[in-house]
Protein backbone atom coordinates (compact mmCIF):
# COMPACT_ATOMS: atom_id res chain seq x y z
CA UNK A 1 0.00 0.00 0.00
CA UNK A 2 1.23 3.47 -0.57
CA UNK A 3 2.45 5.92 2.27
CA UNK A 4 -0.09 9.21 3.17
CA UNK A 5 2.69 10.85 4.34
CA UNK A 6 4.60 13.81 2.47
CA UNK A 7 7.31 11.65 1.40
CA UNK A 8 7.11 10.21 -2.07
CA UNK A 9 7.51 6.17 -1.22
CA UNK A 10 9.69 3.76 -3.39
CA UNK A 11 12.77 5.86 -3.72
CA UNK A 12 14.57 2.62 -3.66
CA UNK A 13 12.81 1.30 -6.67
CA UNK A 14 10.52 -1.37 -4.89
CA UNK A 15 6.98 -2.31 -6.69
CA UNK A 16 4.18 -0.82 -4.57
CA UNK A 17 0.86 -2.31 -4.94
CA UNK A 18 -2.24 -0.59 -4.86
CA UNK A 19 -5.94 -2.02 -5.20
CA UNK A 20 -8.10 1.13 -5.36
CA UNK A 21 -8.90 4.19 -7.67
CA UNK A 22 -7.49 6.98 -5.06
CA UNK A 23 -4.51 4.59 -4.62
CA UNK A 24 -4.19 4.58 -8.33
CA UNK A 25 -4.52 8.53 -8.65
CA UNK A 26 -2.02 9.50 -6.16
CA UNK A 27 0.78 7.24 -7.62
CA UNK A 28 0.02 7.95 -11.01
CA UNK A 29 -0.03 11.75 -10.18
CA UNK A 30 3.23 11.60 -8.02
CA UNK A 31 5.40 9.71 -11.59
CA UNK A 32 3.62 12.91 -13.56
CA UNK A 33 4.87 15.22 -11.34
CA UNK A 34 8.32 13.65 -11.43
CA UNK A 35 8.22 13.16 -15.21
CA UNK A 36 11.19 15.00 -17.40
CA UNK A 37 10.38 14.84 -21.10
CA UNK A 38 8.09 11.65 -22.09
CA UNK A 39 4.83 10.36 -20.56
CA UNK A 40 3.15 7.23 -22.34
CA UNK A 41 -0.40 6.06 -21.16
CA UNK A 42 -2.37 3.22 -22.47
CA UNK A 43 -5.77 2.64 -20.71
CA UNK A 44 -9.21 1.48 -21.87
CA UNK A 45 -11.68 4.07 -21.43
CA UNK A 46 -9.10 7.13 -19.43
CA UNK A 47 -11.00 6.16 -16.03
CA UNK A 48 -12.06 9.34 -15.07
CA UNK A 49 -11.48 7.97 -11.60
CA UNK A 50 -8.04 9.04 -12.42
CA UNK A 51 -8.11 10.41 -15.46
CA UNK A 52 -10.77 13.13 -15.20
CA UNK A 53 -9.40 14.41 -12.06
CA UNK A 54 -7.93 18.44 -11.57
CA UNK A 55 -4.80 16.84 -9.72
CA UNK A 56 -4.07 14.66 -12.65
CA UNK A 57 -4.75 17.19 -15.20
CA UNK A 58 -3.07 19.71 -13.59
CA UNK A 59 0.06 17.50 -13.33
CA UNK A 60 -0.09 16.90 -16.61
CA UNK A 61 -0.67 20.48 -17.92
CA UNK A 62 2.50 21.42 -15.96
CA UNK A 63 4.68 18.96 -17.17
CA UNK A 64 4.15 19.86 -20.68
CA UNK A 65 3.95 23.35 -20.67
CA UNK A 66 7.08 23.35 -18.22
CA UNK A 67 9.46 21.00 -19.57
CA UNK A 68 11.20 21.55 -23.23
CA UNK A 69 10.54 18.93 -25.60
CA UNK A 70 7.63 16.79 -23.07
CA UNK A 71 5.79 14.58 -24.54
CA UNK A 72 2.49 12.67 -23.96
CA UNK A 73 1.14 9.67 -26.57
CA UNK A 74 -2.00 8.25 -25.12
CA UNK A 75 -3.26 5.04 -26.59
CA UNK A 76 -7.15 4.41 -25.54
CA UNK A 77 -8.50 1.07 -26.32
CA UNK A 78 -12.02 2.25 -26.46
CA UNK A 79 -12.36 6.11 -27.42
CA UNK A 80 -16.13 5.57 -28.36
CA UNK A 81 -16.93 5.98 -24.58
CA UNK A 82 -14.43 8.98 -24.43
CA UNK A 83 -16.90 10.77 -27.62
CA UNK A 84 -20.12 10.21 -25.99
CA UNK A 85 -18.80 10.97 -22.07
CA UNK A 86 -19.11 14.35 -20.26
CA UNK A 87 -15.96 13.92 -18.10
CA UNK A 88 -13.13 14.08 -21.46
CA UNK A 89 -11.42 16.41 -19.79
CA UNK A 90 -8.12 14.84 -20.78
CA UNK A 91 -9.50 14.61 -24.39
CA UNK A 92 -10.16 18.16 -24.23
CA UNK A 93 -6.24 19.35 -23.37
CA UNK A 94 -4.78 16.96 -25.68
CA UNK A 95 -6.59 18.82 -28.35
CA UNK A 96 -5.62 21.76 -27.52
CA UNK A 97 -2.10 21.44 -26.52
CA UNK A 98 -2.00 18.88 -29.78
CA UNK A 99 1.51 19.72 -30.73
CA UNK A 100 2.73 18.21 -27.41
CA UNK A 101 -0.38 15.32 -26.72
CA UNK A 102 -1.56 13.00 -29.39
CA UNK A 103 -4.40 10.61 -28.51
CA UNK A 104 -4.39 7.22 -30.96
CA UNK A 105 -6.88 3.92 -31.31
CA UNK A 106 -4.90 0.64 -31.56
CA UNK A 107 -4.89 -0.66 -34.87
CA UNK A 108 -6.69 -3.91 -35.45
CA UNK A 109 -3.51 -6.26 -34.04
CA UNK A 110 -3.72 -4.78 -30.71
CA UNK A 111 -7.48 -5.23 -30.42
CA UNK A 112 -7.22 -7.74 -27.54
CA UNK A 113 -4.84 -5.67 -25.30
CA UNK A 114 -6.45 -5.38 -22.40
CA UNK A 115 -3.51 -3.91 -20.17
CA UNK A 116 -3.27 -0.24 -18.60
CA UNK A 117 0.18 1.69 -17.76
CA UNK A 118 1.62 4.88 -17.38
CA UNK A 119 5.44 5.32 -18.15
CA UNK A 120 7.42 8.12 -17.33
CA UNK A 121 10.63 8.54 -19.01
CA UNK A 122 11.01 4.82 -19.61
CA UNK A 123 11.68 4.68 -15.54
CA UNK A 124 8.71 5.45 -13.57
CA UNK A 125 5.70 2.84 -14.10
CA UNK A 126 2.15 2.20 -13.02
CA UNK A 127 1.00 -0.87 -14.52
CA UNK A 128 -2.09 -2.70 -14.28
CA UNK A 129 -2.25 -6.67 -16.14
CA UNK A 130 -6.43 -5.47 -16.12
CA UNK A 131 -7.38 -2.40 -17.40
CA UNK A 132 -11.17 -3.02 -15.93
CA UNK A 133 -9.71 -3.14 -11.74
CA UNK A 134 -7.48 -0.47 -9.82
CA UNK A 135 -5.30 -3.24 -9.06
CA UNK A 136 -1.54 -3.08 -10.10
CA UNK A 137 2.00 -2.09 -9.16
CA UNK A 138 3.57 1.32 -9.24
CA UNK A 139 7.43 1.71 -9.27
CA UNK A 140 9.68 5.30 -9.27
CA UNK A 141 12.99 3.56 -10.15
CA UNK A 142 12.46 0.51 -12.62
CA UNK A 143 14.29 0.60 -15.88
CA UNK A 144 13.83 -2.86 -16.69
CA UNK A 145 10.43 -2.66 -15.84
CA UNK A 146 9.94 0.54 -17.54
CA UNK A 147 11.77 -0.61 -20.81
CA UNK A 148 9.87 -3.41 -21.19
CA UNK A 149 6.41 -2.11 -20.67
CA UNK A 150 8.07 0.84 -23.17
CA UNK A 151 8.42 -1.61 -26.04
CA UNK A 152 4.77 -3.22 -25.73
CA UNK A 153 3.96 0.87 -25.54
CA UNK A 154 5.54 1.36 -28.76
CA UNK A 155 4.30 -1.72 -30.61
CA UNK A 156 0.74 -0.52 -29.96
CA UNK A 157 1.33 3.05 -30.52
CA UNK A 158 3.28 2.15 -34.18
CA UNK A 159 0.19 0.54 -35.04
CA UNK A 160 -1.91 2.84 -33.54
CA UNK A 161 -4.45 5.07 -35.79
CA UNK A 162 -5.26 8.74 -34.88
CA UNK A 163 -8.89 9.37 -33.97
CA UNK A 164 -10.57 11.87 -35.97
CA UNK A 165 -12.94 13.60 -33.51
CA UNK A 166 -9.80 13.93 -31.59
CA UNK A 167 -8.59 16.36 -33.92
CA UNK A 168 -9.20 20.85 -33.55
CA UNK A 169 -9.35 22.16 -37.17
CA UNK A 170 -8.00 25.96 -36.05
CA UNK A 171 -9.58 28.44 -38.62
Amino acid sequence: MIDDGNERPNKAGEDIHFSSSGELLKLTVDIVGLSGRQLDIASRSLEPAVYDTRDFLDAVKHFVLSRRGSRVRIVVLDPDSLISRNGRRLVDLAMRLSSLMEIRRPGECHSAFNEAMLISDRLRVVHRKHSDRYEGIANFHAPSMAECLSESFEAIWQNAETIPHFRRLML
